[in-house]
């Protein structure tokens, strides 16, 4: 018989999920719009019936479903307790709620199919997770140090230490979007549209939702409803050719600073704007190359496991016998 576990994505718009199995196939797949401005019970609902649709394909296609469920999720997460310890406004009252325990709850009724164990981890540690089963189930090198930075919408990124998350004492490791930008020239490009113009952050200057505002600040003429159509015409506009410009050498002098500081065996980029082509990457890796330390020999590269990163490190979650991202496993 085939076995599989139910992996979750929690994310701002949309709670994606999948049956994967244990070596990372992807066997079904559903997904619902999250309620977020509706706050905790009705975005809870809206992943449990994920989690239930997903349950109810496997039981048509005589799968049988681990009990245990892998979900990555927005916020700072304590993995050994299932608690969302902080969390940005975008979901009210998310901070505090106890999301393995009232998810277990809302798929402890399941006829023959209970799911009595939640696994949560942060999102982007999700991602790393993810990239780890793959490059692991596709006969790459996993072992040592993997440091994921995600340029998405915002700017995340995790460390994995053979295959372990490092969460940190208070959970909060590799929330690098919130680290100060390192010095750049044009870097006041970005003041005008950060939250704190004193003193510049990471996603201030790198979050790919900036991107626009920041655009028409620095005396752009267009309004681009997203970074994906600021990137569609940036070839003809100077404008949008150096907000991209600054923003990806920005994002290279950070990510030399961090090969510098923890000198890892592999720096894997994921999110949009690590997807955007020559425009973005480029500078990106001209600047890392000038700043890096002589002798360190890691490049960043792109992740292996492309769209597929937080599912399958949900399943990671779901499929280990203790949980990899909880600290006192």
């Amino acid at each position: 018989m085939t076995r599989a576990a139910v992996a979750l994505d929690l994310g701002g718009t949309k709670t994606a999920g999948a049956l994967v199995t244990s070596t990372g196939e992807v066997i079904a797949r559903a997904e619902e719009p999250t309620p977020a401005k509706d706050g905790p019970d009705a975005v809870l609902d809206a992943v449990a019936s994920v989690a239930r649709q997903l349950v109810g394909q496997a039981v048509d296609r005589g799968i049988d479903v681990r009990p245990i469920l892998g979900i990555g999720s927005a916020g700072v997460i304590n993995p050994h307790t299932g608690c969302v310890v902080s969390a940005t406004p975008h979901i009210p009252g998310w901070t505090g709620t106890h999301l393995a325990e009232r998810l277990t709850e809302r798929l402890a009724d399941i006829p023959g199919r209970p799911i009595h164990t939640v696994r949560p981890i942060n999102d982007v540690h999700a991602h790393a997770l993810g990239e780890d089963m793959f490059r692991r189930n596709s006969g790459q090198d996993s072992e040592g140090t993997t440091v994921l930075v995600a340029f998405g919408t915002g700017v995340g990124g995790a460390v994995l230490i053979d295959g372990k998350p490092q969460v940190g004492k208070h959970f909060v490791a590799g929330h690098v979007g919130m680290m100060p930008v390192p010095y750049h020239p044009e870097m006041d490009l970005f003041v005008p549209t950060a939250v704190d113009p004193e003193h510049l952050i990471l996603e201030d200057a790198c979050a790919g939702a900036s991107f626009p505002r920041v655009y028409r600040t620095a005396g752009g003429t267009r309004d681009f409803a997203t970074t994906r159509d600021l990137f569609a015409v940036a070839e003809s506009d100077p404008v949008a050719q150096r907000v991209i410009r600054v923003s990806a050498e920005i994002a290279g002098s950070f990510l030399a600073g961090l090969a510098n500081a923890l000198d890892p065996d592999r720096l894997v980029l994921s999110g949009g704007l690590a997807t955007a082509g020559p425009l973005w990457w480029e500078p990106m890796l001209r600047t890392y190359r000038h700043v890096r330390i002589s002798g360190i020999e890691t490049l960043p590269e792109p992740v292996s496991s492309g769209g597929a990163a937080a599912l399958l490190g949900a399943a990671s979650l779901a499929w280990a016998d203790e949980n990899p991202a909880d600290p006192l496993s």
